[in-house]
């Protein structure tokens, strides 16, 4: 099956074999003479087939009661054949779908048999049909969020982990739609949301969104909502930060053409900074952002004449809040403490024109501390990133001081960066190229920025 060609077939996949279950003829007689099931189980499945209105429906019901609920858990439990539990569970489905608020009469068998209403449909979950399990978290779903018992604890986590295990299957399982508007639903609920971010829910939805690229903007809408919904906790806006998930949903921004996803991913990242608490994690989510390049795409972003007010109103909280912290971030304070702690990243300073002009002298400051600093990393650093980092300083610094070749060539910087050109390391040679060529010019604009 080849999901990339048309994205109505991940989309309605579940809503096409549901079609088909109702239009299944059905022989309850044959189990109730093998006795099966039980006549009062008969009664009221083949009553409540016959009941034409949502009205009837109900009446019928009201008058079984709790026989109902017995009625459903025989039908499910009692017959082995997959395709009389796809067409009960549809059955079911379709009920609280009429009218969530019936999930009440599995509510009060529930109480009246000391267990949870949970209890009556999670074993399905391990069943091989993917239907079933579909239309048990279907199920499920309506019970957890619309009824007045929520589900908890051992359940809980069994729930969440079903669903993170379908959706981690990615397009290889044709349901994945379902479960996600599963999440959706689920997801407005705060314990939930806690509960499948602890079992690594963020994972997941990364994998599910990258193995789904090809399968049209619905279900990259979906599963980026999913996201969203998660990060009004801020437990789990805090958990967000210790993956992937600014880099993956960055991407999309820069690439996606449809207004709705890229609503929906400025509203997660906008959360990502809102739903923090901590102010570190605050400048930690921003941190990342910057580092994602999302203040450049949100400039690109402006060219655009958006109608929408909350996304025009996201993208301007997000470039405020960002700038804040470039600012931050290229202040020498900030260079300093990472200078000192010998981790040499690609953070904004390195490459921002303003921080060198105003900065470059003081690493001359306290008998060339800070150069010396540099130099050594580069005479000592393993690291290939460190190295390209403080190579590139290196020339900045020449490029930005008026005696800042006399300087590096007598710390003996010039030895090193010339030792670099013959490492293995193809972006180490480069940037130790570069600065080289900085240091051996007069005039370093000659050779043209952008090589």
């Amino acid at each position: 099956m080849v999901f990339g060609e048309n994205q109505d077939l991940i989309r309605t996949h579940f809503q096409k074999e549901a079609d088909k279950v109702r239009q299944m003829k059905t022989n309850w007689g044959l189990f109730t003479r093998s006795r099966m099931i039980a006549q009062s189980d008969y009664d009221f499945v083949v009553t409540y087939e016959q009941a034409e209105t949502e009205q009837d429906r109900s009446t019928v019901l009201s008058v079984f009661k709790e026989k109902a609920v017995y009625a459903f858990v025989h039908l499910m439990s009692q017959i082995s054949k997959d395709d009389y539990v796809r067409y009960t569970l549809t059955i079911i489905d379709d009920m609280l779908r009429e009218d969530v608020s019936r999930t009440k009469i599995f509510e009060e068998v529930a109480v009246l048999l000391k267990r949870s209403p949970f209890s009556f449909f999670l074993g399905l979950l391990h069943r091989q049909d993917q239907y079933i399990v579909h239309t048990t978290f279907s199920i499920l779903t309506k019970m957890a969020v619309f009824g007045n018992i929520k589900v908890t604890g051992d359940e809980l986590d069994y729930f969440m982990g079903s669903l993170k295990e379908a959706i981690t299957r990615g397009i290889a399982n044709d349901y994945i739609a379902t479960a996600v508007r599963c999440m959706q639903t689920l997801f407005r609920i705060d314990p939930y949301r806690v509960s499948f971010v602890n079992i690594s829910g963020y994972e997941s939805l990364s994998h599910a969104l990258y193995s789904t690229r090809k399968c049209g903007f619905q279900i990259q809408y979906q599963i980026i909502f999913c996201m969203w919904l998660l990060t009004f906790n801020g437990h789990a806006a805090e958990v967000a930060l210790c993956g992937n998930l600014i880099q993956t949903i960055s991407t999309i921004l820069g690439t996606s053409h449809k207004e709705k996803v890229i609503r929906i991913v400025l509203a997660t990242l906008r959360n990502l900074i809102a739903s923090n608490e901590d102010e570190y994690m605050k400048k930690q989510a921003a941190r990342q952002m910057v580092q994602n390049q999302i203040l450049v795409k949100l400039d690109h972003l402006e060219n655009r004449k958006f109608q929408d007010v909350d996304l025009i109103d996201d993208m301007a909280f997000l470039q405020k809040e960002l700038k804040k912290v470039v600012e931050v971030l290229t202040s020498f304070e900030e260079y300093e403490s990472e200078l000192r702690h010998g981790a040499l990243f690609w953070s904004p300073p390195h490459k921002c024109e303003m921080f060198w002009t105003e900065n470059a002298h003081k690493l001359n400051d306290n008998r060339q501390e800070l150069l010396k600093m540099l130099i050594t990393m580069l005479e000592k650093s393993n690291d290939p990133l460190v190295l390209c980092v403080a190579a590139n300083d290196i020339g900045e610094f020449v490029r930005y001081y008026p005696r800042g070749k006399m300087h590096v060539e007598q710390l003996g910087g010039k030895e090193a960066l010339m030792r670099l050109l013959t490492v293995p390391d193809p972006n180490v040679r480069y940037f130790a190229l570069l600065a080289a060529q900085k240091l051996m010019v007069n005039h370093w604009k000659d050779l043209g920025l952008e090589i």
